[in-house]
Order: structure tokens, then sequence, then C-alpha cells
């Protein structure tokens, strides 16, 4: 089968000249002259916490046989005060206080939107509410096509953590096993990363802000969590009573241990405890990187009581790493363990492998990853099958009938019957799903996109595009069918990480 021709173009990809210098030190021209760079905005608003920061990235190859580009070096240029989440009643985000914080930070960065080249916007927790994600999405409406605007569930958000913390790089780097800590306001995600790979993740419903207390000590606030974990210690306070110093730190050392005793497989006080499955087996651990609020106590970047269980949990944190004999790592971030924004280039493909069908829906925008893998072992067509329902069950509620494109990771391309019977299995998969569950396109990474299309094509009828390696922290554009030609151009953004 015929490869594609690949190239790239940056859609506002520049080289800036020094018109502005932002506080950070750093002015656009620093990057060498003739590279490509732009300007991304990372913008992360949660449950508890909402921020955001610029960064000049500089994209490119790294040698000439790369197919893709990639970030070649990152520099954040600017970072925004990090403020409370505002939420008014029945956890309704207040809009305009998150566009003045955005604003602000612009005026801050002496930077205007029209110099921004792309960006992410992640929404998680309760920001992650339906209507709560409409009003910051309708913020940037404008900025659709370049932004990325993402609702995390806890799957993504510890993927991102993991990222973001430089948890996974640190593993990389080191050939070692490092786990990843995140511990916010509302829950905890524990990611075990092996050699720069994830090999297991979970989510809690442990954090710092699972109660609050005011400058008199009187508790303002008690998530469901929270409240279980007082009974657990056999505490019946409520909303109005005072609740001493000592009470919180033995909650917040009964939430250590609870959370420590998840990693060598202990039983839990309640299997509602979790978010996401257990973490499995784990390899020998060679240290921990924490990440998120409690974090910035760990690694005492961070002094002030915001009322919450923060310091507390990051004193028993720490007992417990020590209890448990694991190194606690330094970390690149803490609380802004997260995405500094997107990179953006396109990416021409030839026609002659795809498959784009007359009924496809084109534009598409800002469509999720979401990867199966498989292989080509025998029975490819079963395990096709599983390795697809597997990937769309596992998928977090707050995404689930949101459009997305579904990558088939296989190895090297093994042959045209191969090719036919993962055909065979992809479209039983489809056709077990219902329709609000199915992808809106799929990607290949070996040159079967024409060959399975036609077979999934018999019921359903999707763009199908090959060639391509994407990750869980990629997103994609479809463009329009240009006339008289057999391609459509793909836009891919990866969430980049300051690490």
């Amino acid at each position: 089968m015929p490869t594609h021709h690949h190239g790239h173009s940056h859609d506002k990809a520049h080289s800036h000249s020094a018109d502005h210098t932002h506080d950070e030190g750093h002015t656009h021209d620093e990057i060498a002259v003739g590279s490509d760079t732009i300007i991304s905005v990372g913008i992360d608003i949660g449950t508890s916490t909402s921020h955001l920061m610029f960064s000049q990235l500089q994209v490119g190859y790294r040698s000439l046989h790369s197919r893709r580009p990639q970030v070649l070096e990152r520099r954040v240029v600017h970072r925004s005060p990090v403020m409370l989440t505002p939420f008014g009643d029945n956890w309704q985000i207040e809009a305009d206080a998150i566009h003045d914080l955005v604003e602000k930070t612009f005026q801050a960065a002496n930077l205007s939107p029209d110099e921004v080249d792309t960006g992410a916007v992640i929404i998680t927790g309760e920001a992650a509410r339906k209507e709560n994600a409409r009003q910051i999405a309708e913020l940037f409406s404008e900025q659709v096509g370049h932004f990325v605007c993402a609702t995390a569930g806890p799957r993504l958000e510890t993927v991102m953590a993991a990222h973001g913390s430089g948890a996974v790089a640190c593993s990389q780097d080191d050939c070692q096993v490092v786990l990843n800590i995140d511990m916010g306001g509302g829950t905890t995600k524990i990611s075990a990363i092996d050699g720069g790979r994830i090999i297991s993740a979970t989510a809690l419903n442990i954090g710092a802000r699972l109660l609050a207390v005011n400058s008199s000590g009187e508790l303002v606030r008690i998530e469901n969590s929270g409240r279980k974990f007082l009974d657990d210690i056999g505490c019946e306070a409520d909303i109005g009573d005072e609740i001493d110093q000592e009470t919180i730190q033995r909650l917040a050392a009964r939430m250590a241990e609870v959370l420590f005793g998840t990693l060598s497989g202990a039983d839990s006080p309640w299997q509602d405890i979790f978010i996401l499955p257990r973490l499995g087996s784990l390899p020998h651990i060679d240290g921990i990187i924490f990440s998120g609020g409690v974090s910035e106590y760990i690694y005492n970047r961070e002094t002030t009581n915001f009322g919450d269980l923060g310091p507390s949990l990051a004193i028993e944190c720490k007992k417990q790493a020590a209890h448990h004999g694991y190194p606690i790592l330094g970390a690149n971030e803490g609380i802004r363990a997260t995405v500094i924004g997107a990179s953006q280039y396109s990416v021409q493909l030839s026609g002659e492998t795809v498959y784009i069908p007359d009924t496809a829906r084109l534009p598409m925008h800002n469509l999720r990853i979401l990867i199966a893998e498989t292989s080509w072992d025998i029975p490819v067509a079963e395990r096709t099958r599983e390795a697809v329902c597997k990937a769309v069950a596992q998928q977090d509620k707050e995404v689930r009938g949101k459009p997305y494109a579904l990558v088939l990771s296989t190895p090297p391309f093994a042959g045209y019957g191969g090719a036919m019977e993962l055909g065979h299995g992809l479209r039983m998969a489809l056709l077990d799903m219902k329709s609000c569950d199915r992808p809106a396109a799929l990607i290949f990474e070996q040159n079967i996109a024409q060959v399975v299309g036609e077979i999934v094509s018999t019921e359903i009828n999707l763009p199908c595009i090959d060639e391509i390696t994407l990750s869980e922290l990629d997103f994609i554009d479809f463009g329009a069918r240009l006339p008289d030609e057999n391609y459509v151009p793909v836009v891919v953004k990866s969430l980049v990480f300051d690490c």
C-alpha cells in the first residue's frame, strides 16, 4: 500500500519579535532565529482552584527522519495567581469571575488575544458539570477553532497530572518506577509509571477540601466523603459545629492511612471511595512525586492555612511515605501540574489509503482521542472487538456521548488478511454500541484505513485515516474535503506540560 506524503504548516506559527517582555524575564525572540514558535495559553478550571499560564513553544522536527513535529522547547512566560474557583448557588460557576481572571492575566502578561496562537482550557471536577462546562466554553467561543476546550473526568485528570508533575519524564529519563500522587481539594489521583509508561492508575475521594472551617474553627463545608471519614474516626460534627486541630489531624491521618493502604492492596473502609478501579499489583516503587494543592505544603512552597485539611494532610502523607519506605522525589510543578497550553500543527494526508465516505460530516473540531490497543495475534477479529469495547467502557462518564476519534494501535502491519480480520472485529464492536457511544472518526497507526473503512462502512460510515500516532493527550480536527482532491487537512493539537 502506498505511504502518505506528510507536510506541516503552523496555521499561525511565527517567530515573534521582542515587542513586549513578560515578568518571567523571557522575550519572544529568545528562541533561535528562523524557528517556528507559537504562543500558547493553558487554562485550568477545577473544583478548588483556577489559574492560567502563557508559554512560548518552539515546534519542529527532532531529526530529518522524524515524521511528526514536536515541541522542542517550552518556556512559561507568565503565570496568573491561583484563585479559589467561584461557585454560586447549586454549584453553578460564576463565569464572570473566570472572565475577569483571564482578562487581568492577559493584561499582566502584556498580551492580546490576537497574539495567542493556540491554547487549552481544561475543566475538571465540579466545574465540569454540564451547565458549568457550557458556560466556560462560551467564554472561549471565539477561539474554538484553535483552542482545545476539554472536559476532563478523573481518568484524563490522572494522566494529565502524571505528565504535568514531571513524573512521566522522571520515570523515562531515569528508567525507574515512579508514583505520582496528585492530591487536590476533592480527589486524589495516583499513577504508577514504569519507564515513562503509565502502567496503572486510580482515583479516590480523598482531598483537602472535603472539610473546611472558618477562622473561628466552625465547620462550613463537609462533602459526603468528608462526612464518611468523620464517622470513621468517631466524630459526629456537623456544619456550624466547632472542630479542634487535634480532630483535624486525626482525620488527615486516617485519610493518609487509607490512601497509602491502597498502594499495598489493603482493604478500604468503603468501596465507593474509589472513583476509578483500584490499582493492580505494583512493582518495586523507586519514589513518589506529589502534585496538586497539598503538594505545596509537602514541598514547603506554601505555609498559609486556607481553613482546610491541606497542611495536616501534607504532614500525614510524609509520615506514611516514610513508614512505607517510599522516597519523596522532587517535583517540577505542584498545584500547577497541568497543561501549559497546546502545540498545534497540520498534517496533510494523501488520499490513497484514507477512506472518507460521501456522508462524512466534515469539518469536525477538537475530537478527543480514545486508544484501543490490539495485535495481529489470532484471533485478530475477537481481540480487536474486545480491545475496542474495553477502551470505550473505560471512558470517564463526564465525556460519554461527546464526539471522539478512536485510534486502533497495532504493531507493524502484518498483511492484508490481518487487516480484514481487524476490520471485521471493529465492525462487530461498533455494532454492539449505542449510536451515541460510537466514535466520530477512526484512526489507524498502520496504512490500513481504506481496507478497514470499506468493511466497516457496510453498516456504519465513518472517516478513516491512517499512519498517525496519537496519544490520549492529543485532540484532532478534520477539515472539509477539498474540491477535486482526495484528502482532508488534519490538525493535531497536543497538550503541553512544563517538564
